[in-house]
């Protein structure tokens, strides 16, 4: 018996993870003490938001950051469960 998870699903799913995942990065570069961990963790920042102006340990890096995130999430759940759904229909 095979089980059919729909690609709204794994949009859904992915989306979550990823917004979590960032949340929880984001809290994590809060406890760096070391300044070039810090700055390696800013920097990093940067290049995910793409060289914003906002980006520092702010509310709207926060926002705008996991907003990103789960886009991509759901953009990749998508790509994924398309994927997914179209070689499971090829095998019947």
């Amino acid at each position: 018996m095979q089980v059919e998870i729909s690609p709204s699903i794994w949009a859904r799913v992915l989306a979550l993870l990823s917004a979590a995942a960032f949340v929880l990065c984001f809290f994590w570069g809060k406890l760096l003490s070391d300044p070039a961990l810090q700055e390696l963790h800013r920097n990093s920042l940067r290049i995910f938001l793409l060289d914003a102006g906002f980006v520092g340990n702010n509310f709207t890096t926060l926002l705008v950051g996991t907003l990103a995130s789960a886009v991509w999430g759901m953009i990749g759940g998508l790509a994924l469960g398309f994927c997914l759904k179209h070689c499971g229909d090829r095998r019947r």
